[in-house]
């Protein structure tokens, strides 16, 4: 059985109203972003916006074959 990734999308929820967070999406990231990657661009997202980083989603698809 062999794992063929196809992409990774990362949903970075950026604010100061948690019920209504701006969402930033990137689509077709690395294949395992570590969680320091993702918090280092979370500030650096931070930065150009203006906007406090709250927390980020990673969602990775792959196809088993």
């Amino acid at each position: 059985m062999t794992k063929t990734w196809l992409k990774t999308s990362i949903t970075f929820l950026m604010g100061t109203d948690p019920a209504h967070p701006v969402h930033i999406v990137l689509n077709n990231g690395v294949a395992a972003p570590e969680s320091e990657q993702v918090e280092a661009f979370g500030s650096y997202l931070a930065n150009l916006t203006g906007l406090p980083f709250i927390r980020a989603n990673v969602t990775t698809q792959n196809a088993v074959a």
